[in-house]
């Protein structure tokens, strides 16, 4: 089973699928939950082993704001920091967007990794992609798990990338890490520690990373499948 947060239109939903998994894919956005039931549940003999949890991810169950560049759209975004970062560099930014205006927002409901897992049980791998909101997703995991991945937009959320591998070196001091940058497969020659990979977060050059975080509740026989998967989904 894969957590898929963020799904967005479920690119890497349907990876997964092909992995053979089982995959509990998360948008507060309706239009996109509306693309994920067309996809893999709707007009189907058998539908795809498919959960659809049309809320948003934070550290608590509530209500918050979601600041919207138009329906279905891959950078809106419960972080206003990411908006107002979107709005003030649109040169920086032009594709995959309707204009970086954030000029409507709504209120979604939230909840967090741990109630997942209370509901669905515990995942091989949760894929965080949540534009800028990472670090409250993070801090409402209370436990490790296999295997983990998160974005991180550089340089402008490069404390809030530090602030989540120390939030998970605290779940796990044994967990590694690594990281793909322009849709190339691990960085690292091996996977490293905590505190050596934050050092090489601080320094880096990069625009937008993902990290990815394993531990020792990893399956070793999985390392190179799971990587090969999310080098994947990346494309």
């Amino acid at each position: 089973m894969i957590f898929d947060v963020g799904a967005n239109e479920g690119v890497k939903t349907d990876v997964f699928l092909r992995m053979g998994a089982r995959v509990i894919s998360v948008d507060p956005d309706e239009f996109n939950q509306s693309v994920l039931r067309e996809k893999f549940l709707l007009h189907r003999t058998t539908p795809k082993p498919v959960v659809i949890v049309g809320k948003a991810l934070s550290d608590k169950s509530t209500v918050e704001t979601m600041w919207i560049d138009g329906p279905g759209s891959s950078v809106n975004t419960l972080s206003q920091k990411w908006a107002d970062t979107l709005k003030t560099n649109r040169d920086k930014f032009e594709h995959a967007h309707f204009g970086l205006e954030f000029a409507r927002k709504k209120t979604v409901e939230t909840t967090t990794l741990d109630d997942l897992i209370r509901v669905h049980g515990l995942p091989i791998f949760v894929k965080i992609d949540v534009e800028g909101y990472e670090v409250s997703v993070i801090r409402g995991l209370k436990q490790p798990v296999p295997f983990l991945s998160f974005e991180i937009n550089l340089p402008e959320f490069r404390q809030e990338g530090l602030d989540c591998v120390r939030m998970l070196e605290r779940l796990s001091s044994d967990g590694e890490f690594n990281y793909a940058s322009n849709i190339e497969r691990g960085v690292l020659g091996s996977w490293i520690g905590a505190q050596e990979f934050s050092n090489l977060l601080g320094q880096s050059p990069e625009g937008t990373i993902e990290v990815f975080w394993r531990t020792p509740l990893s399956p070793k026989e999985t390392h190179s499948e799971m990587l090969d998967a999310l080098q994947s989904s990346q494309s």
